[in-house]
């Protein structure tokens, strides 16, 4: 069975402020903070011990596809709710999100996505399993309007939506500036 542990955790590096406390301006939903990518799941793009830059976000984050945030995984399905998490945002509130076409790509409102980012898709011939992101397959899922959907680019070795359900905007507290 594989770590899902090493493969989602996120760690916070301290900066100059500190040990990464909220300041006045990060709660406020401005300014940057810098974390090490702690697994392999969102891979070629961010790569495990990667540094990057997100710049925080407040709570009214208007959500869009394509960004790449961080968050906290407020169920059980996300193996550790307190450690952030690196996941890219695949659909927002109200689109509906599914895999997979005849070509085996992932769906918004029945439009294929264009996802070069992906390098690693997770096999097609594994049954779906909501207790288990192994399955390329999925949904459909309408995404809640207070939620979005988000998925590893490194699909064979990522625990995201696709078995952990959408997860409330209001839970991300950071997107990816620069890696």
């Amino acid at each position: 069975m594989r770590t899902l542990w090493s493969l989602l955790v996120v760690a916070l590096v301290a900066g100059s402020g500190g040990c990464g406390g909220a300041t006045a301006e990060k709660a406020a939903g401005s300014g940057t903070e810098q974390f090490t990518q702690g697994g392999v799941s969102m891979e070629p793009a961010v790569k495990a011990g990667q540094v990057i830059t997100a710049r925080t976000v407040g709570r009214a984050y208007p959500p869009k596809r394509g960004d790449v945030v961080l968050f906290h995984g407020a169920e059980a399905h996300w193996v550790d709710t307190t450690a952030p998490l690196l996941k890219r945002v695949i659909a927002v509130g109200g689109e509906t999100v599914a895999c997979c076409d005849v070509a085996g790509k992932v769906t918004v409102n029945g439009a294929p996505l264009d996802e070069p980012y992906v390098a690693d898709d997770a096999p097609l011939d594994v049954p779906p399993n909501p207790k288990s992101c192994e399955s390329r397959r999925f949904g459909p899922v309408t995404v809640p309007g207070d939620a979005v959907f988000v998925m590893g680019d490194n699909r064979a070795r990522s625990n995201d939506s696709r078995c952990a359900g959408p997860i409330p905007a209001t839970s991300v507290f950071a997107v990816m500036i620069t890696s």
